[in-house]
């Protein structure tokens, strides 16, 4: 990643409105939106026997109300990204990079496939140090239909709660919202991201192990960020996200530990893998990032950068 700092050219900075607050405030607007997308669905507390769903014996019922409660989440998260891009950037909500079209579903596979293979990395080195214990057999004998339900739970919770909710704050408005500078923009993006799961409940046992989880989502948040740049959407980054968590799920059914040692394994290939990826962003897609922002498609012309920003 280039460590140069880009800055907007004067023209650029005409077409794209400033935002309103300074850069600290969209910072802190972006951390409530986010812990109050997250907490959203305990709205549902109010419902006398939603707590007894939650934690009832009835696999339907329990899964039922955890599906409501993630999507309730999501759509918080997405309202959000959208309404901080459209009323407090003053620019339009495509610019958060949420349309999904081909481009976008190029990048939702190439996340997905990116993660994939590092936690496939980092399973494959624990069983080498011995940090995989053998599983207990599957239960061969519950129904199809229930297996099919496990599996779509698993993808929703990934990718609808984990990965497009997250993302859409992260990826999609911050990322944007800090554009005119490039590499503060990433980084930015990528630290405000990884802040708040120092309170994430991981099966971390004390103050150091709170901070040695953090490897983990800053690595695969600064993977996200690179892709989201080389293929000008969010959706490589909710790919990154959604997968890592679905990777992840079934690793720990093939009997995959979870650990400190496992957490840095993850965060130090996820930063590799973003150092090949930002080596791949040249100069000049770093100055058209400054000036059209993260999302906008390759210009045709040089004409088309106005078109893209004067909405």
């Amino acid at each position: 990643m280039t460590a140069q700092r880009i800055e907007a050219s004067p023209q650029a900075r005409f077409l794209r409105t400033p935002p309103r607050a300074p850069g600290w405030a969209r910072i802190l607007l972006a951390l409530v939106a986010f812990e109050a997308a997250a907490f959203s669905s305990l709205l549902f507390g109010g419902i006398g026997s939603f707590h007894a769903w939650v934690v009832s014996d009835d696999p339907i019922l329990k899964t039922g109300t955890l599906v409501v409660m993630w999507t309730v989440s999501c759509i918080a998260y997405l309202l959000f990204a959208l309404m901080l891009t459209r009323y407090m950037d003053h620019r339009p909500v495509r610019a958060a990079g949420l349309v999904f079209n081909r481009r976008a579903a190029k990048a939702l596979l190439a996340g997905t496939g990116i993660s994939t293979v590092v936690v496939c990395c980092v399973t494959a080195v624990s069983h080498v140090l011995g940090l995989v214990v053998p599983s207990p057999p599957m239960d061969l004998q519950v129904p199809w239909w229930f297996i099919v339900v496990s599996v779509l739970v698993v993808l929703a919770r990934s990718y609808v709660f984990q990965g497009i909710g997250e993302e859409a704050i992260m990826r999609g408005y911050l990322l944007q919202s800090f554009s005119d500078r490039p590499t503060r923009a990433v980084w930015v993006s990528v630290i405000v991201f990884t802040i708040p799961h120092i309170i994430s409940r991981g099966g971390q046992q004390n103050v150091l192990e709170r901070v040695i989880y953090l490897a983990f989502p800053f690595g695969f948040a600064l993977a996200a960020t690179c892709l989201c740049l080389i293929m000008r959407s969010v959706w490589a980054g909710i790919g990154i996200h959604g997968g890592f968590h679905l990777a992840t799920t079934i690793a720990r059914i093939v009997g995959a530990s979870d650990g400190p040692v496992l957490w840095t394994l993850t965060g130090a290939l996820y930063v590799v893998v973003a150092l090949v990826l930002a080596s791949r962003i040249n100069e000049q897609r770093w100055v058209e990032i400054a000036e059209r922002g993260p999302y906008a498609p390759p210009a045709a012309s040089g004409s088309g950068s106005r078109q893209e920003n004067s909405g």
